[in-house]
């Protein structure tokens, strides 16, 4: 089973109030990030809009990179 695979089954929990970015997108960003060596949110944002175009190669980021406050909620 591929990663992308893994991450269509995670159940989405969050209101659609508010909902702009994708949840696997963000959860992909970050795992992406970490393994890339980010330590914190801010780290993860930058990762993300430094490898925006690789991101986009798996996944569509439609709203682009959420900022870090986005990311840690």
């Amino acid at each position: 089973m591929t990663l992308m695979e893994h991450l269509s089954v995670v159940k989405e929990t969050r209101s659609d109030t508010h909902r702009q970015y994708d949840l696997i997108d963000v959860i992909f960003l970050v795992i992406s990030a970490i393994m890339a060596g980010a330590e914190g949110w801010q780290d993860i944002e930058t990762y993300g809009n430094a490898k925006i175009k690789w991101l986009r190669t798996y996944r569509p980021f439609l709203s682009g990179i959420p900022c870090r406050h986005t990311i840690a909620r």
